[in-house]
């Protein structure tokens, strides 16, 4: 499992009927678009459109890696990047502050 930490850009975001949010970030220093899904029960802070931060997110391999449901540990059944957190950056006279 990789873990990854990037200056990013909330540009887009959907909640699906089963409450997973898709965050579409992009990659403030490189400019590449990252998608990662937020799970229902992964209390957040609300993240707006165009604000800024650091991104922390995980890839996930299917069948690989695995999750604990209280009683056992379940491989993941998809593949994909799963959202850790986000802390916003705020200028302040030219200052970043972390929130």
């Amino acid at each position: 499992m990789v873990v990854v930490n990037i200056r990013a850009k909330l540009i887009a975001k959907q909640t699906d009927i089963f409450d997973y949010t898709t965050y579409a970030f992009q990659n403030i220093d490189t400019g590449e678009y990252v998608l990662c899904t937020r799970f229902p029960n992964w209390e957040h802070s609300i993240i707006e459109i165009g604000e800024e931060g650091i991104l922390q997110f995980k890839e996930v391999i299917a069948g690989e890696d695995k999750w604990f449901n209280g009683t056992n540990m379940i491989p993941y059944n998809y593949t994909g990047w799963h959202f850790i957190k986000f802390i916003p950056l705020k200028a302040q006279d030219n200052n970043i502050i972390l929130d």
